[in-house]
């Protein structure tokens, strides 16, 4: 059994090993890009980017994936050891049923022989006495005188011829009958060693397969034990597995969103180049300097009651990707909420804010008016304006959902209004 020892302690390793990489992904900081912010502003790298715990998320399972292959192998091969074991336990058991027909017919032998031998010491015995009596007769009247009477008075040689013959005849007839009787019970009781003697190899055999039975049912348990703790091992690495599988999509998905964010921003700043030469072209003909841009409400929802819709989920987990304002959302998917609240559908990418409603210039901002930022490796921030400087925002996993930021904490791209 010690390789299935060595093989359950190398497959713990495994597990443990995957575990923690599990552990490293969940703890890894769920945020926007690839750097933070300190205390005095400053960026730092994050140590675990989308990008990192792909790589991490395909390296853990490419290990369970071997490691699941491994279980099965395991599993295989304790499958076919458990029917090895049950197919000897099957023979093993017709063995002892032959054997129980067998302990019965020696038995019946045992007892037929017994009545055999009873019935001829019986019948030896009764031939004992008669025996005895005839001697004792003839012992009692075979004196000289009267066998020599006997003879003087038979009827001439013949019968005395007969006489004598017929006394020997007794003698020899008690002596051959007495033989006879006494071999036949010597037979009996050689044949009742015989059969003691096969009866004790029969029992010493039947206790021998009960030995075997015990073994093999010990070895059956151990093997069920074994089978089972890899189905729960087996079962723990699959679960891993998809949750690597899950991670992996979700490294994915947000690599797409990216793309399609980076892609976008892209079309936004050739779009703003052009209206920016177009506006420069403009002034230089005509001398003038371009309006500052607040655009009026067009909605009946004031800006101040999206923000104290906002203020009341501070305090929540930020969580990539996630729908939810209580559980946990990600940048985008928060304003995408907020503003759902109140009827107005959103995007739910960050750069893809940078077009929605209408344009408003740093100047005139104005509480709820949304706020997208430059990206940053890549990733870009979306937020509400609250007033006095500051945003309400969905900012990374460890902060949560906060208001305490000011507006300028990163480099605005656009300022939009869709009320």
């Amino acid at each position: 059994m010690s390789f299935l020892n060595n093989g359950r302690n190398r497959l713990g390793n495994r597990v443990i090993s995957s575990l923690l990489v599990a552990l490293f992904l969940l703890a890894a900081p769920a945020v926007d890009g690839k750097y933070g912010k300190l205390a005095d502003g400053s960026l730092v790298a994050l140590a675990s980017s989308t990008s990192d715990k792909k790589k991490a998320a395909q390296e853990g399972l490419s290990d369970v994936q071997q490691e699941i292959e491994d279980i099965r192998d395991h599993q295989n091969e304790v499958a076919g050891q458990m029917d090895d074991t049950e197919e000897k336990l099957t023979r093993l058991f017709a063995q002892q049923e032959e054997l129980k027909v067998r302990i019965s017919d020696t038995q019946a032998r045992v007892d037929q022989a017994n009545l055999d031998l009873a019935a001829a010491e019986q019948k030896r015995d009764e031939e004992y006495e008669s025996m005895k009596l005839r001697i004792q007769f003839m012992y009692e009247n075979n004196t000289d005188d009267s066998f020599w009477t006997a003879i003087l008075e038979s009827d001439g040689i013949s019968d005395m011829l007969n006489r004598i013959e017929y006394i020997s005849d007794v003698y020899q007839s008690d002596r051959e009958l007495m033989d006879a009787y006494e071999q036949s019970v010597q037979k009996v009781e050689e044949l009742m060693a015989q059969l003691a003697a096969e009866m004790d190899e029969l029992y010493g055999l039947q206790e021998s397969f009960l030995g075997q039975q015990a073994e093999l049912e010990e070895l059956m348990a151990s093997l069920s034990a074994q089978s089972q703790k890899y189905a729960k091992q087996l079962a723990e690495a699959e679960q891993m597995a998809e949750s690597y599988k899950q991670t992996i999509a979700k490294a994915e998905e947000e690599e797409r969103r990216r793309q399609q964010e980076a892609e976008a921003e892209r079309r936004r700043q050739e779009q703003l180049a052009q209206q920016q030469q177009q506006q420069q072209q403009q002034q230089n003909s005509t001398g003038t300097e371009e309006p500052s841009e607040d655009p009026g409400y067009t909605s009946n929802i004031s800006g101040q009651e999206v923000v104290n819709y906002a203020l009341q989920f501070v305090g929540n987990p930020y969580v990539w990707g996630g729908n939810s304002l209580t559980k946990g959302c990600d940048c985008s998917g928060f304003v995408n909420l907020v503003f759902a609240h109140f009827g107005i559908s959103m995007p739910r990418y960050s750069m893809a804010f940078a077009n929605v409603g209408k344009s408003v210039s740093r100047s005139n901002i104005k509480a709820g008016d949304i706020v997208v930022y430059e990206p940053i490796g890549g990733v870009g921030h979306v937020a509400i304006y609250i007033g006095n400087g500051c945003i309400v925002e969905a900012q990374s996993s460890k902060a949560g959902i906060t208001s305490y930021r000011s507006v300028d904490c990163r480099k605005i791209t656009a300022i939009r209004r869709v009320l």
